[in-house]
């Protein structure tokens, strides 16, 4: 994947307004019938309860992702994805090994001492 230019300027308050969490993979099985290799993740949000995501992942084994603290933006509309529906946006990074055709990432993980539904600023 190349470098692409960087985004408008946006001011603190814009910024503010996008409530990202952390929270702990409970579960990563590969989705069926999307478009894209998957994975669709069952989160622990802490007091928001469980939110399912749904995301290009596949590179990574299972093993590696249940367990780990990973940061999800909460406030986006929910998104339609194949069959599922991703309710929160997982982030992350671009896969080095990533087919050209592909948008394979790696999740953005968090230490396992940061209390889940952590606000991250």
């Amino acid at each position: 994947m190349k470098n692409q230019d960087p985004k408008p300027q946006i001011t603190f308050g814009k910024f503010d307004n996008v409530d990202m969490r952390v929270a702990k993979v409970i579960a990563a099985p590969m989705a069926k019938e999307t478009r894209s290799p998957c994975r669709v993740f069952t989160l622990d949000v802490g007091f928001l309860g469980q939110k399912q995501s749904v995301g290009q992942y596949a590179l990574l084994e299972e093993s590696e992702l249940v367990g780990r603290n990973v940061v999800v933006c909460i406030n986006l509309s929910a998104r339609e994805m194949g069959a599922y529906t991703s309710e929160v946006l997982l982030l992350g990074a671009p896969h080095p090994e990533s087919p050209a055709d592909q948008s394979q990432a790696t999740p953005i993980f968090v230490a396992d001492s940061v209390q889940i539904g952590s606000r991250i600023f």
